[in-house]
């Protein structure tokens, strides 16, 4: 990476931001300092409150990769190996589940479980919750009831299939091998070394101060909030609430052998599986691994009811970007407009 024109790329985002209204937070840091960090539209709606910095954000499925550090510092410690099959953990999985699925295929979406909400067939998350209340959603559990019946969708290690079930047990692996609640957990032994402060599963019944609520607009342009949208706290596939600067932290802790040495994180960065052989999304363990630009790019990304998150770090230029977003609808065309617009001035 080498110049940046920063105030093209500040223009670049303004024009962008007035052909599509963006609520949430844009932050882009090179070598540890932010070139481009500002905060959009509102927090909360009702009274006018406003998204700030320090705003905390839903990041949905963004999630999923603090449940894999999770794994991997196990793994780092003796107390689980990728190779182990999960029922030799859980003992009480529902009956048509393959006894012989491993950690590795949960982690990297090939176990061929069923899915409580299959991304490959559906499309209305808030469906799920039209017959399971959102606020009966408390622990891992409380999901097992939506694959209880249903037959494996290929076998273990067939191929990827982008997978939420697999990371709801992958956070129950956690609790049994921890002994601590999965949420305690993560905010203990991945937050917390990474100074994390403003980052936690919090109930949506119970939000902490300095929380945006996520709102879904309507074609006529009415809102509603995604309180019954949404499971009422996160779990091993994601729902974490965090901020744009926690998320630099993460990345940096990561990156600096925080939780694990550098032959799990190798692993854990490096493509382990490919969407589809014409595909570039190729996938870790619970993070995407693309070179679309021309160096390596680790990706996390999530999108819910009232929430879009994505964050995407090159380690060899020490390049962040992150953006989080209390509606849906215009933060993935603002990631792909940074993106292009960042490696192009690259190369001028």
């Amino acid at each position: 990476m080498t110049k940046l024109k920063f105030d093209t790329l500040a223009a670049a985002i303004e024009d962008q931001l007035r052909k599509r209204p963006f609520s949430g937070v844009i932050h882009i840091a090179f070598q540890d300092s932010p070139i481009f960090s500002h905060a959009f539209g509102l927090a909360n709606r009702s009274d006018n409150l406003p998204n700030r910095l320090n705003t905390r954000f839903g990041i949905a499925s963004g999630g999923k990769i603090f449940t894999a550090t999770a794994i991997c510092q196990l793994v780092s410690g003796g107390q689980l190996s990728f190779d182990q099959p999960i029922s030799d953990i859980l003992v009480d999985l529902p009956p048509k589940l393959d006894s012989t699925i491993t950690i590795e295929q949960l982690i990297t979406h090939t176990s061929g479980i069923p899915d409580y909400f299959d991304e490959e067939t559906e499309t209305d998350y808030e469906k799920c919750w039209r017959e399971k209340p959102v606020y009966l959603m408390r622990t891992a559990n409380d999901f097992l009831p939506f694959i209880q019946d249903k037959s494996m969708k290929f076998n273990p290690g067939g191929h990827f299939s982008y997978n939420n079930m697999g990371f709801v047990l992958l956070g129950s692996v956690i609790e049994k091998v921890s002994g601590k609640r999965f949420q305690d957990y993560i905010q203990e032994r991945i937050f917390g070394p990474a100074w994390m402060r403003s980052s936690g599963y919090f109930s949506n019944d119970r939000l902490p101060e300095n929380c945006a609520s996520g709102y879904i607009v309507e074609e006529d342009g009415s809102w509603r909030s995604n309180v019954f949208s949404v499971p009422i706290i996160g779990h091993g596939d994601g729902g974490t609430f965090t901020t744009a600067a926690d998320i630099g932290r993460f990345w940096r802790a990561l990156w600096n052998k925080t939780y694990f040495g550098n032959e799990i994180l190798s692993k854990m960065t490096s493509l382990q599986t490919m969407e589809n052989p014409e595909s570039p999304n190729h996938y870790g363990y619970g993070v995407w691994v693309d070179e679309l630009t021309g160096q390596r790019c680790l990706s996390i990304v999530g999108d819910d009811p009232g929430v879009e998150f994505s964050s995407s770090f090159y380690p060899d230029s020490n390049l962040q970007i992150t953006l989080l977003a209390n509606t849906n609808g215009s933060l993935w065309h603002l990631e792909k407009m940074i993106r292009s617009e960042i490696f192009s001035l690259d190369q001028e």
